[in-house]
Parts: structure tokens; sequence; C-alpha cells
């Protein structure tokens, strides 16, 4: 059973690896779309260097490794951005108690505001936009890891050693 969820996990590490992995080779050349504008059809054009097959070797033996290994830093907390919906209305929420008067949280003596949100948050892109931070921060550290594998490799074998040590 161990084995089946360390084979889907790298199986895992290998799709996410691989979306970093094509834009590398589309970005060096490595892979090429040529567009055959007459019929319509396009044609993939695989040209690979030995940089290439140092990627290809990064994403298959060290990117898994280091990703499992730097559990941390692919961590999915959330950001928590601040929108400037939820500025406004914070900002809005500290102006009212700042100016009530005598248990009354307006001026003219009215006690609840008919404008106010119904919600304690607002209808915004908040949640969307730590996803797509998450996303976006995975796929650096895949580009990062795949492109400077063994340096990640030194680290993790330097930590280890020197908890050793130290033990």
């Amino acid at each position: 059973m161990k084995a089946a969820v360390y084979m889907l996990k790298y199986a895992w590490y290998l799709l996410a690896g691989g979306v970093a992995l094509l834009l590398i080779y589309f970005y060096d050349g490595g892979l090429a779309l040529k567009y055959i504008y007459a019929t319509g059809h396009s044609r993939w054009t695989v040209n690979l260097s030995m940089l290439d097959w140092y990627y290809l070797f990064n994403l298959c033996l060290i990117l898994p490794f280091v990703r499992g290994v730097m559990k941390r830093a692919y961590r999915k907390d959330s950001v928590e951005f601040e929108t400037y919906k939820d500025k406004a209305l914070r900002l809005h929420h500290s102006d009212a108690q700042a100016n009530h008067k005598g248990r009354s949280w307006s001026a003219n003596g009215v006690t609840t505001n008919p404008w106010e949100y119904q919600y304690s948050q607002t209808q915004s892109y908040k949640g969307a936009a730590d996803f797509s931070f998450n996303v976006a921060k995975n796929l650096f550290l895949n580009i990062l890891i795949i492109m400077c594998g063994p340096l990640f490799l030194v680290y993790v074998v330097v930590k280890k050693f020197r908890q050793r040590k130290s033990l």
C-alpha cells in the first residue's frame, strides 16, 4: 500500500513538473509548434540537445526527491491577500467604531445601517487569488528545481549532514 502511495505521488510530481518542463522546452527551443496554414494542422518539432536531456533527467529523478524532502516550500497555506473591497469594508468599520456616540453607531441615532454589507467578507476574487498564487509559486519552484536540480540536491544533503552532526 505504501508503494502505491509513493507511485501516485511520483506520478503527480511528474505531471506537475511536466508542465514546467514543457515551458522550459518551448523557451529553449527544444520543442516547437510548426503551423501549416494551408491545411490548418499543426506539427510538433522536437529538437532535444544535451541540455534538454539534463532537464528531463532533473524532472524524472531530482524533482520528485526534492519535492518530497522540501514539503514546506510546496505547502498550500492561504496567503490571505486583502482586496480593495475588503480594505474598504475594514476601513468603514473602523470609521464607524471611531465615530459612534453614546452607544449609537451613527450621529442621528440609527443603531443599524441598512446599507451595511450583509456578510462579513465582500464578494471578491480573494479565493481565486490565493489559488492562482499557489499555482504560480509551485510552477516557478518546479522550473527552478528542473533548471538547477543538483544544487537543490546538494542543499538537501548538506542539511541532512548538519542535522546528523548536531545530534
